[in-house]
């Protein structure tokens, strides 16, 4: 195996036979000297030596103050160090080196054999050290991979949970409830005039609707905790998205005679993905027809500060007690509840909502009186 060696020493003789020992025993021909420690600093930076051979008495710079520099170093703080002194050759000296960290201490003059052992002995236990240290970091980079996976199949298993929670609990009811009404039609024995007919269609449709509300809702909460819901940002007329879902929701306003109010200034642009701004507000929109009793109001208003434009959905409904209020975005606490006329929901849908404002870097808030209506609003920046 070839080495890049670096022999440091303030005398050219010594450089010389350290060399042609290191050449002898096979060991590359990346040999490099230097007269001293500070020289030697500069060489490392470029050479990268896997073995430093240092002098101890040396000018400019000493071997024991280049092998401080090294140990003091991150970079260099693993390169194998051999002192090499003529001089320093006490037992304080020798214990002083090894307390900062050589691997290694010959004295001069030294026999070519023990030369040659030592020197081979330190590469050999770099080489294992290398190895041991390679292995350590696999080790720790596959227990980090296996950790991020471990968390990956949690968060799969709790969104499977979750779903299955919402499909048994909040989609079966509604089914049933269809089912229900489907069986009035398939019985002969019985007959329908045509407004008890009207009646039971308008059941059907309005079951049909909710579930079709509960399976959006559903799909977008699991796309945004796959993270597979893909945002395209344009210039939105948030004023012009309120009566899209104004009109969406037109029927269920009439049958439950509420007032609808649009106003949000027409020309409130926000800069966002439409589909999520219009998803956010028809949960809040939907969510205030649930709770609005006939004949109540809802309105929808726009605010502009110098950094954000806050969208506000008002109602005259039911309002939250501070219990409520303190749990409504906890996603370890969902809840559904009905409507004032019996409408169901899947309680993820404020929660989404929460998750899709801040990803578009805004907040949502909600202010509530038990009996006196809610005001949510989310605002976005600008």
């Amino acid at each position: 195996m070839e080495y890049s060696i670096l022999v440091v020493d303030d005398q050219p003789d010594n450089i010389k036979f350290i060399s042609l020992l290191l050449k002898e025993m096979q060991l590359g021909k990346k040999i490099y000297s230097a007269p001293n420690g500070k020289v030697a600093l500069e060489l490392i930076d470029k050479v990268a030596p896997d073995l430093v051979l240092s002098d101890w008495e040396m000018p400019k710079m000493n071997g024991l103050e280049l092998l401080k520099a090294l140990k003091n170093s991150p970079r260099t703080k693993d390169i194998p160090f051999i002192m090499i002194s003529a001089v320093k050759v006490d037992a304080e000296s020798m214990k002083e080196s090894f307390e900062l960290g050589v691997h290694d201490y010959l004295t001069k003059p030294f026999d070519k054999l023990e030369f040659m052992a030592r020197v081979s002995a330190t590469l050999k236990l770099q080489d294992a050290y290398l190895r041991i240290k390679k292995s350590g970091d696999e080790i720790a980079d596959q227990a980090l991979l296996i950790s991020k996976q471990h968390e990956e199949l949690q968060k799969l298993n709790k969104l499977k949970d979750k779903i299955f929670s919402i499909i048994s609990h909040d989609i079966r009811a509604p089914l049933a409830t269809l089912d229900g009404l489907l069986q009035v039609f398939s019985d002969e024995e019985i007959e329908l005039e045509e407004k008890e007919l009207k009646e039971y269609a308008t059941g059907v449709k309005l079951e049909l609707n909710s579930v079709q509300s509960l399976m959006d809702n559903l799909l977008s909460w699991a796309k945004s905790q796959l993270g597979t819901e893909i945002i395209n940002i344009d210039d939105v007329n948030v004023h012009n998205v309120a009566n899209e879902i104004f009109a969406l929701f037109k029927q269920k306003i009439i049958n439950k005679n509420i007032n609808f109010f649009n106003h949000i200034n027409s020309e409130c642009i926000i800069e966002g993905d439409k589909n999520v701004i219009s998803f956010i507000i028809r949960n809040l929109v939907a969510n205030a027809i649930k709770f609005t009793p006939k004949g109540g109001r809802i309105t929808l208003d726009s605010e502009s500060t110098p950094e954000s434009i806050i969208i506000s959905v008002i109602d005259s409904g039911v309002g939250m007690d501070t219990e409520t209020l303190e749990t409504l975005f906890d996603d370890k606490m969902v809840a559904t509840q009905k409507g004032t006329s019996g409408e169901l929901g899947t309680g993820i849908g404020l929660m989404l909502c929460k998750e899709l404002v801040e990803q578009h870097k805004g907040a949502i808030s909600v202010k509530s009186q038990l009996g006196q209506g809610s005001k949510f609003s989310f605002s976005l920046p600008i």
